[in-house]
């Protein structure tokens, strides 16, 4: 990014409406922040508003200030600026890709989906299309401009004159690695009251990982339902890790001493509850250098579970060879691991997501959910050793397929 790279927000009253708990506002400062962003100006024509909406202490958006001004002071620097309106949601990859263009340009979507267009029905069209709120352009056209409208309306037609660069919604790239899905980047103004609904399951929907397993697929509505109510509160994704962390500490706890209906019962909660941390980061923009670690945490809870059951199953002689499965296990998933990180370094895409037959492997390959189901169908039919030995087999499967998989991987040719 340039260091030098100003940034101007135009704030209004539509700029606090609140979606999913924060307002338009703090999600553009908590948005710029994990861009690397440090400082913006904030041009309101009612300055008082907004510095009384910022003094609300957020964590979240600490690391960036925020200048509140009624206009922009006159030497202000003639250099491209990143200028966006705050009364409109923009998903971060569209500032990351506006801020890396050479020239000035403005963003537009000139084919915006079906569902988007119900949020633009007060947005006027241009000829070059839809006008996201968002542009990089020199800073003499801030100075001569008193508001959004305006400003945006001389980068509309500087466009249209080609004066300006145009940069389309519809061209920049879908997918998303770390959800494992394809996602168009999102982009609306402020919604109306009727429609606020709306934009709110779009948020929702944008925080919700793609290739999924069978468990997962039914905890996702869960999940969501839980998260829309969740992020109107102040607690924060780093106490829901916490609290799923003591809870699985709970699930170990109750395997090792045998209650392995209650830990069960806990695990199938788990299974939930660890999907609400990353939602709510992602819906309100609260990730943490912590919680993108929270993964190794999870693992290390996860074979405490797997080592607490062997260590029941070896001492109540139910099976005896226990720790043998368990080495399996984690040895099988050692080489899952190796195997998926190695086709991400190659292909810069998870192994579960890269082909049908992939996807096919994550709905009902050896994961913690699978396992967790399978145990508690070993418990309902009695047969719970059993089904200790099954999940430690199954997982030691799923790793062998996905090691072929990463050996025929490793042998193609990359397209050019």
């Amino acid at each position: 990014m340039d260091a030098d790279l100003s940034v101007v927000i135009f704030a209004n009253e539509q700029s606090l409406v609140q979606l999913c708990g924060i307002s338009c506002l703090e999600r553009s400062l908590r948005i710029l922040q994990r861009l690397g962003f440090t400082e913006v100006i904030i041009l309101a024509q009612e300055p008082g508003t907004i510095r009384r909406h910022l003094a609300t202490p957020s964590w979240a958006r600490s690391e960036i200030r925020a200048e509140v001004l009624e206009r922009l002071p006159d030497r202000f620097p003639d250099q491209l600026t990143l200028v966006l309106r705050s009364d409109f949601y923009h998903d971060p990859r569209l500032l990351r890709a506006l801020r890396e263009q050479p020239a000035a340009t403005i963003l537009i979507d000139s084919s915006p989906p079906a569902f988007l267009r119900e949020l633009l029905t007060r947005e006027p069209s241009t000829p070059v299309g839809y006008g996201c709120g968002a542009a990089l352009v020199p800073g003499h056209v801030l100075t001569v401009s008193s508001s959004a409208p305006e400003a945006f309306a001389h980068v509309a037609e500087a466009a249209q004159r080609e004066e300006f660069q145009i940069l389309k919604v519809s061209e920049l790239p879908t997918y998303l690695p770390n959800l494992r899905r394809h996602l168009r980047p999102l982009w609306f103004p402020a919604p109306a009251p009727p429609q606020r609904h709306l934009a709110e399951h779009l948020l929702l929907d944008a925080a919700q990982n793609g290739t999924l397993d069978l468990p997962a697929k039914v905890h996702a509505p869960i999940e969501t339902w839980i998260i829309a109510r969740l992020c109107r509160t102040h607690i924060t994704p780093n106490q829901i890790t916490l609290f799923t962390a003591v809870v699985s500490a709970g699930v170990a706890a109750f395997f090792a001493t045998g209650h392995l209906l209650a830990g069960t019962l806990l695990a199938l909660a788990v299974g939930v509850l660890d999907g609400l941390d990353g939602k709510q980061a992602r819906v309100k923009v609260e990730t943490t250098p912590l919680g993108q670690r929270e993964h190794a945490l999870d693992y290390l809870l996860e074979l405490s579970w797997w080592t607490a059951l062997a260590h029941h199953f070896t001492v109540s002689g139910a099976v005896p060879s226990a720790y043998l499965f368990l080495a399996l296990l984690f040895f099988s998933d050692l080489l899952d691991r190796l195997a998926k990180r190695s086709v991400k370094q190659r292909t810069g895409r998870n192994l579960d997501d890269l082909a049908p037959l992939d996807r096919f492997v994550r709905l009902l390959g050896g994961r913690r959910n699978i396992y967790v189901w399978l145990l508690a169908a070993g418990l309902s039919l009695g047969a719970v050793g059993q089904a200790f030995r099954v999940l430690c087999l199954w997982g030691a499967l799923t790793a062998a397929v996905h090691l072929g998989r990463a050996f025929w991987i490793a042998g193609q040719r990359l397209p050019e």
